[in-house]
């Protein structure tokens, strides 16, 4: 189970490439991004696919490549691995909190993912600027 602070580590290490452009290739790394999408909807909602997708597309915005990494794809991989569950209709989504919960804890699921995407971005620009300082010549 994901930690706060392994969430965050996890998260900052996806977006060390920028944009995430795909689903993490490493299990553990995609089941925890499928939980924290999972964990930002209100348990206690029933869902439209089309609110779903709405609410997939919001959450995605700001840490994801749009044209490669859609909400369609979340959605889906959010069902096959049990975090949403479909009626039988297929009409109508809730989370299964049981799966989230064996795979983040509770204080991890308030990590915005956009605003560590934006952290990380700050350090790496820090990071190059400092390293394209030069030093002034006092000669």
């Amino acid at each position: 189970m994901q930690t706060k602070q392994k969430a965050e580590g996890i998260l900052r290490k996806m977006f060390q490439g920028g944009l995430i452009k795909r689903m993490p290739k490493n299990h553990d790394d995609a089941l925890f991004f499928l939980a924290l999408a999972a964990s930002s909807f209100d348990s206690q909602c029933v869902y439209s696919e089309s609110e779903v997708n709405h609410h997939l597309v919001e959450w995605l915005v700001g840490f994801t490549q749009a044209d490669e990494m859609d909400h369609v794809t979340v959605r889906r991989y959010l069902v096959d691995f049990q975090m949403l569950m479909r009626d039988s209709s297929g009409t109508e989504y809730r989370t299964n909190q049981t799966v989230i919960n064996n795979v983040i804890e509770p204080a991890a699921r308030s990590i915005q993912p956009r605003y560590v995407m934006e952290a990380v971005r700050v350090e790496r620009l820090r990071r190059k600027r400092a390293a394209t300082k030069t030093p002034i010549s006092c000669t």
